[in-house]
């Protein structure tokens, strides 16, 4: 099966934008959409969108909103993981 590019690029922009909607919702000022924990959550989009492409590569509306919605929780999912990774350890 192909690779079709411009759906991984269609995904990933939208989980970037889903991003971009979380830190703009959250931060208080323009430094911290600069901020680390803003760049992060732009990274951590990307990577959302990027995920939702492998778990379905047909690119339609519902499917670009879904990838939206899990660039924009992203961030929270792998914090919250990490966060029980913690717990259980140690």
């Amino acid at each position: 099966m192909p690779i079709n590019y411009m759906s991984i690029i269609l995904f990933v922009f939208n989980g970037f934008l889903g991003g971009l909607a979380s830190i703009l919702l959250w931060a208080s000022g323009w430094s911290e959409v600069k901020s680390y924990k803003g760049v992060r959550g732009l990274i951590f989009g990307c990577i959302g969108g990027y995920l939702y492409y492998t778990m379905h590569t047909d690119w339609n509306l519902p499917n670009g909103v879904v990838a939206f919605i899990f660039g924009y929780a992203f961030k929270d999912i792998v914090e919250g993981i990490v966060e029980k990774v913690k717990l259980i350890i140690g």
